[in-house]
């Protein structure tokens, strides 16, 4: 009987690079464990490019992230509307109107804590659809004359 290895999990996994050239012969697997493989240069910059593409790919996605986290959530229209200009004009007013004064902030922090159930509810009964996408509609047809909105028209006094 042999030995047991007492490697670490992290030490025995596979990277699926590994497990692709496993494929292709079984004598040079063996060579390279036994001897190691040795990359080319070509290889090396290839693998190093690799890298800071990840890294950069990886960036990107919590830039994508933290900034749809700043954007807000503006659940039930865009379940009901998608994101078209009733949508826009509605995350507006919140921005420019409501998040500046602590009623607001009390008004966003509810809707969302109601929104997700609301929104479960409409994709659930669609019929429902229609009566919140008149409703949410002519409050932001409305909305699109408030003072400040950007590309709303302005109320003219």
């Amino acid at each position: 009987m042999g030995k047991r290895s007492r490697q670490s999990a992290n030490d025995r996994m596979v990277s699926a690079s590994e497990l692709a050239q496993m494929g292709r012969c079984e004598r040079l697997v063996m060579f390279e464990h036994r001897h190691g493989s040795r990359r080319t240069a070509g290889q090396e910059r290839a693998r190093e490019r690799g890298l800071v593409e990840h890294e950069r790919f990886y960036r990107e996605g919590l830039a994508a992230s933290a900034q749809a986290t700043r954007k807000g959530r503006c659940f039930i229209a865009t379940c009901v509307f998608g994101e078209s200009w009733q949508t826009q004009v509605l995350r507006q007013f919140r921005d420019i109107a409501l998040r500046r004064n602590v009623w607001g902030r009390r008004v966003i922090w509810s809707y969302y804590r109601l929104a997700p159930g609301i929104c479960k509810c409409l994709r659930r009964w669609p019929a429902l659809q229609a009566p919140v996408r008149v409703v949410l509609g002519a409050i932001a047809a409305c909305l699109r004359w408030w003072p400040g909105l950007r590309g709303g028209r302005q109320c003219r006094r």
